[in-house]
């Protein structure tokens, strides 16, 4: 009797859950900047290079204050070098899987929420740029150099501001921390993706 009512609250807890996350879904497109740069081991004189991001996302409310947030996005990240040498920079062009959880403050028409979970990106290509001082700039495929797998931790949080009974404008600032060495047949050495991401966006309720 007991285990039948543990079971039966459990699916009643399920159901409302499921019930309250469908009447409340919405759609989320941003786009903004990638502060990109790298975690090298040796480390190097490269640094940060400005990247950009787009992408699309669902916010699926579990109740008022939490919610799970799935998303896709492209986005450009690397590092650049400048020097009495030249310039050079390494870009990487990723598709990148986002399962985020959102925990929100909704205080009034304007509401902050902060936010944290794994992303998974997909490598499409690799290059590195090299333009000497005084010559002529070369771009190489370094793609056979790198994995086809970034993976990381994302986190950061952001403002909800309502402009419409079903959309709502927002702003986020969050932070890549990229988990997997990136190099490929290099023991030797590591190179781990990061990045400082402002954006800015539309969420519509569906």
């Amino acid at each position: 009797m007991k285990l039948k009512t543990i079971l039966l609250a459990a699916l009643l807890a399920v159901s409302t859950i499921s019930v309250y996350s469908q009447s409340k879904l919405s759609l989320g497109f941003e786009a903004g900047l990638n502060l990109a740069n790298t975690n090298q081991t040796p480390s190097t004189s490269f640094g940060g290079k400005t990247c950009f991001i787009i992408g699309a996302m669902l916010d699926a409310p579990i109740t008022p204050q939490f919610s799970i947030a799935p998303g896709v996005r492209f986005i450009t990240k690397g590092n650049s070098y400048s020097g009495a040498d030249g310039v050079a920079s390494n870009s990487l062009s990723v598709i990148e899987l986002d399962a985020l959880v959102k925990v929100k403050f909704p205080l009034t028409e304007i509401k902050p929420y902060i936010f944290a979970g794994p992303n998974l990106g997909f490598i499409l290509s690799a290059s590195y740029t090299q333009t000497p001082t005084g010559g002529t700039s070369s771009t190489t495929d370094i793609s056979p150099q790198v994995e086809t797998i970034d993976f990381g931790l994302m986190f950061g949080g952001g403002l909800d501001f309502k402009v419409a009974p079903t959309m709502d404008l927002f702003g986020q600032f969050g932070y890549s921390l990229g988990l997997s060495n990136i190099q490929k047949n290099n023991p030797a050495s590591t190179t781990k993706t990061t990045g400082i991401q402002i954006t800015t966006g539309l969420r519509f309720k569906l």
